[in-house]
């Protein structure tokens, strides 16, 4: 049957073609968050999925000929130029989901184009927080994936930073000791060989224990535990070791198990669709990127309690993390501990350098950050929500906390 024998297209719906990686969790939950927000949308899409890159050139260069394609959501825009220009020539609402990597859209395209991209700085940060409660580390490490990538420096870049405003050192390992590219040129990727071992084992070796490495992906964290375990290095007791991605191709067979940041890719799904329908409702596209972050941190042997008091501290964080916003005092964790108070807060104190009450009130003023950023609630639904006795006390807390009052911080983050 030639192709114009084929029945006439339904103009009823939005023809849509989703293009995402199936090869991770990442996806699998980019793809439900499509799902979810195009329902709650009650969007009249018809979508059409592909998970590689040749099936994407395929799908789109056929709908583009048949004149059916409405909008896409997809993290291949960048790995076929000729695709990539005919998209451009027609105008169709695009939006580059990424994963890692950072996509460079040309000028001609950015008319119909968004970027949903990772919020590195903000995962960096939930990493360092999973470590810094789980016991006293004396250092701290970031391991670059061997190929040195662009989105691998970045996320070391990031991890620096993060630690060096806790007043915090950490050391570096790049493969090769190699200094880093430029991000964005065409050399922003090294082409190595495969990891360095023996070099990273003098490194690990030369860390001061007990010390906790953040990895640039579950590759590269299975590659650390791998020479750990080589090393004679005990993980978690001399190195905790946190990965990247949350791929269970990596994690589950790591010996020990290790623990890594799942990112959020519902969330990622959601914005995708808030983006495209946006853009094919007629508005222009955004012109900064769209961030998304961390869902959570999967904890598991490689990352475990290192000690009795930072096991008794980890219950304690837990239970704030649970139900600090539900009005929990410190008698309330001390109840939970089923130890004295005495001890609780002299480990507590010990191994956070931070009081329980300054700890459920930390827990407190995230929560209520989240709800400002991304909210239109009130001030005093927020006061109540998070657990503060009334508005004026939350204002007060929120005020010693971040410098800025809730009304101004809601301003700022929006703005930005």
């Amino acid at each position: 049957m030639h192709e114009s024998e084929l029945s006439e297209p339904d103009s009823s719906c939005r023809h849509i073609l989703v293009a995402l990686w199936m090869g991770c969790e990442f996806g699998r939950d980019a793809l439900a968050g499509i799902r979810e927000e195009t329902t709650a949308r009650s969007l009249d899409w018809r979508i059409r999925f592909v998970n590689t890159s040749g099936a994407f050139v395929g799908a789109a260069d056929w709908m583009l000929r048949r004149k059916i394609l409405d909008g896409v959501i997809s993290c291949f825009n960048d790995e076929n130029a000729a695709i990539s220009s005919a998209l451009r020539r027609a105008g169709v609402p695009t939006v580059n989901l990424s994963r890692d990597r950072f996509v460079a859209v040309p000028a001609a395209a950015r008319r119909h184009t968004a970027l949903v991209e990772l919020d590195t700085a903000a995962v960096v940060r939930d990493a360092v927080r999973h470590f810094r409660e789980r016991t006293g580390f004396r250092s701290f490490g970031f391991v670059e994936c061997e190929s040195g990538a662009g989105w691998s420096q970045i996320r070391g870049d990031a991890c620096m930073a993060e630690l060096r405003s806790l007043g915090l050192r950490c050391e570096r390992f790049r493969q090769g000791g190699a200094p880093a590219t430029r991000v964005g040129s065409p050399r922003g990727v090294r082409r190595n060989s495969g990891p360095d071992y023996a070099a990273l084992a003098r490194w690990l070796r030369a860390l001061e224990k007990p010390a906790a490495v953040l990895a640039a992906n579950d590759s590269t964290g299975a590659d650390v535990l791998a020479v750990c375990g080589e090393s004679g290095i005990a993980v978690p007791r001399d190195v905790a070791v946190l990965g990247m991605d949350d791929d269970p191709a990596y994690c589950l067979l790591s010996v020990p198990n290790m623990s890594s940041v799942r990112f959020d890719g519902r969330d990622a799904g959601r914005k995708c669709v808030a983006a495209l329908a946006s853009m094919i409702a007629g508005a222009p596209p955004p012109a900064s990127p769209i961030f998304y972050g961390a869902h959570s941190i999967r904890q598991r042997a490689s990352t475990g309690a290192v000690s009795t008091s930072g096991a008794l501290v980890q219950k304690a964080l837990d239970y704030i993390n649970a139900y600090a916003c539900s009005g929990a005092t410190t008698a309330d964790v001390v109840r939970h501990l089923g130890v004295s108070r005495s001890l609780a807060t002299m480990r507590f104190r010990q191994l956070r350098g931070e009081s329980i009450l300054e700890a459920i009130t930390a827990r407190r003023v995230v929560e209520a950050r989240h709800l400002l950023r991304e909210t239109g609630k009130t001030v005093e639904n927020i006061a109540e929500m998070c657990g503060f006795s009334g508005p004026g006390s939350f204002r007060r807390v929120f005020c010693a906390a971040t410098g800025r009052t809730p009304g101004a911080y809601r301003v700022d983050s929006r703005r930005r």
